[in-house]
């Protein structure tokens, strides 16, 4: 098998070296792979598979009905999917039958994605269910029947950026530029034979980053579909179905970003406290010995890891996994050393969307990888840290220009990536977003990503740290996203950890006002939170803070009072609707039967209720039912 990888390898490389670099050359290289498995996953109902041949039929079949319905305009289609196969073909059809791809972030605001398809010109848009962006639908589904033509493919893609500022930046690529990100894969072998690594056979990169985005394109799509590999698809994004997916299918790759990540080490975390101190310390004996073997024996150490921590992998990802990337954003350190040292291989990667994957640390061994370097730039870029500490590339595979605001900006020379970074041994290692930085008491510019990984709050639902305040007042802030159920005495708690948490770092670095909010702090399909966006929110009054301080004495007061607080007005909302009520009629202890005439469907259907709306247990052990609402306030409050 490695052979035979490594033979795959050569000759696609060699083939794109000799090529012009197109899209058309890309795509017969590509689907070139025959009966191998390019895609699968399970919908629901049952599992499938696409192979590369069956792809590449349909892809000429929809390829053919959009030439018919549209021609060969050479302008720009907006391509509206989340990943799934449907995405590949539309992709691939949309340049096959003369035409441009713009790939829609699914997850912009309709009226940023709208201006974008206006800057554009684009009047069409390719989806599997009616758009609500403004143009013409054409649905997946009706794309059928059309006869084989012989139409020339189209050079061009584009994309927008996360557009956490929500300005229209549109980043464009021919394939040129997509060849060159493609023949990284040399080097990137060449530092790291484990990137190829295989299990029982098979090579299966997990598709979780969109493929409308930067990271999942290049180092998801592109680099793995190239030379023949699978992509497992996703049902849908919940922990538990990515957890279930990667063990069922013998997932080997995952590229992810830092949520993920942390989401996996504040859960294992949790169920090790709830499993008690003497397995919590024979947990941190096993990490540290196998952190130990992988730095002595990278491959076998990983392998051996996996094994020892059986217990811990079995409930994770499985022991499949080979290979893994983070990157967008700032990764803490005790999760890198918690991956790596379960036998999960964790490299932090950079790019971004109009420069491409640039870079990624490669070296075998955790205790190079713990340390949080990006690596050093691919071949096909050059690094240079200018005067004021940002990162500068330049390079081929770069976008070929990009759009901001309206306004063409060529990627010509050297191009300001807004990122403060160090070089430390040939190594880079970033140090923050240049507009993110909150000027200290000492002087010092302070990264606030790195000071925000230090707080790790389960009742938090979302947490930022930034500076609020004019520029030359500004002070280090944490805002925290918190359920508005909350009880004082878990509001309490949650505070009590953040300052213990903030007691721990440096005088210099320590947060200086704490506010409570129980106002959205992202979008909900964000990824992490956008200190633009928190800004605004804050400007417009969307996003309104209080004091913690002020949020633990008003939380406390309403307990007195339960029929004051917000836990108790939305169950009394529910049982009212569901027993046909007014709310007023319902007091804190009326029992549900006996004093408010409910029958026992009439109970079922409101534990039913609660259940769908707090995502609670209904209880099954008939002493442990609830009959009154300060009996339901005292049961929810425990699972918020």
């Amino acid at each position: 098998m490695k052979r035979e990888i490594k033979q795959l390898i050569r000759r696609g490389c060699a083939m794109m070296e000799q090529s012009e670099g197109t899209f058309g050359e890309i795509y017969e290289w590509m689907f070139s792979h025959g009966e191998q498995i390019l895609a699968e996953g399970n919908d629901g109902f049952r599992s499938y598979r696409y192979t590369y041949n069956r792809t590449k039929a349909m892809i000429e079949e929809v390829s053919a009905a959009l030439y018919k319905r549209i021609g060969a305009t050479g302008q720009y289609v907006a391509l509206e999917m989340e990943n799934c196969i449907q995405w590949i073909v539309g992709f691939w059809a949309i340049l096959r039958s003369g035409n441009k791809p713009y790939l829609v972030n699914c997850r912009h605001p309709k009226a940023l994605s709208d201006g974008i398809l206006k800057t554009l010109q684009i009047q069409y848009i390719l989806a599997l269910q009616p758009s609500k962006l403004e143009g013409e639908t054409l649905l997946y589904a009706s794309l059928k029947g059309a006869e084989p033509f012989g139409g020339a493919f189209e050079n061009e893609i584009a994309f927008s950026t996360s557009a956490t500022s929500l300005k229209e930046t549109i980043c464009f690529y021919t394939g040129k530029e997509i060849t060159r990100q493609l023949l990284n894969v040399k080097g990137i072998l060449k530092n790291s034979k484990r990137m190829a690594a295989h299990f029982k056979g098979s090579l299966k990169n997990l598709a979780f980053l969109p493929f409308y985005h930067v990271f999942g394109l290049i180092a998801v799509y592109f680099w793995f579909t190239f030379f023949g590999r699978t992509l497992v698809f996703l049902r849908d994004y919940s922990p538990e179905t990515i957890l279930k997916t990667c063990r069922k299918h013998e997932v080997t790759h995952i590229f992810a970003v830092p949520m993920l990540w942390h989401t996996v080490e504040k859960q294992l975390l949790k169920t090790l406290k709830e499993e008690g101190e003497k397995q919590e310390k024979k947990f941190y004996r096993g990490l540290k010995l196998c952190t130990k073997l992988q730095n002595l024996a990278p491959y076998l150490g990983a392998r051996l890891s996996r094994r020892i921590m059986g217990q811990v992998t079995g409930r994770l990802f499985g022991r499949s996994v080979q290979f893994c990337i983070t990157g967008g954003s700032y990764i803490r350190p005790s999760a890198l050393e918690l991956m790596n040292g379960i036998g999960y291989p964790l490299h932090n990667g950079y790019g971004m969307s109009e420069i491409g994957i640039t870079s990624v640390e490669l070296r075998s061994r955790p205790k190079y990888r713990n340390l949080g370097s990006i690596g050093r730039p691919f071949d096909s870029v050059e690094y240079r840290i200018a005067e004021d500490g940002t990162l500068h590339v330049r390079g081929d595979s770069i976008c070929k220009r990009k759009l901001l605001e309206g306004q063409t900006l060529l990627t010509e020379g050297w191009m300001e990536t807004g990122d403060c970074m160090a070089c430390i041994n040939g190594d880079y290692y970033i140090r923050g977003r240049q507009g993110d930085m909150v000027l200290g008491e000492n002087g010092e510019n302070i990264n606030p990503d790195m000071i925000e990984q230090e707080f790790r709050c389960n009742d938090a639902l979302n947490l930022c740290v930034l500076g609020l305040g004019e520029a030359a007042k500004q002070r280090l802030c944490l805002v925290a996203q918190i359920s508005p159920y909350l009880t004082p005495d878990r509001c309490e708690s949650l505070i009590r950890e953040l300052y213990a948490a903030n007691e721990q770092l440096d005088a210099s670095l320590r947060v200086q006002r704490f506010y409570l909010t129980t106002d959205a702090i992202a979008p909900p399909t964000a990824v992490k939170v956008g200190r633009k966006y928190l800004l605004r929110g804050i400007e417009e009054g969307t996003i309104r803070l209080e004091a913690a301080s002020e949020m633990k004495k008003r939380l406390q007061a309403e307990a007195e009072d339960i029929s004051q607080s917000a836990l108790f007005r939305k169950i009394r909302s529910i049982v009212a609707s569901e027993l046909m009520l007014e709310e007023e009629e319902i007091g804190p202890d009326d029992h549900l039967v006996n004093d408010l005439g409910a029958s026992s469907l009439d109970y079922f259907s409101v534990l039913t209720a609660l259940a769908e709306e707090f995502s609670v247990a209904t209880p099954s052990d008939k002493e442990q039912y609830r009959y009154t609402l300060r009996e339901f306030c005292n049961y929810i409050e425990r699972y918020l």
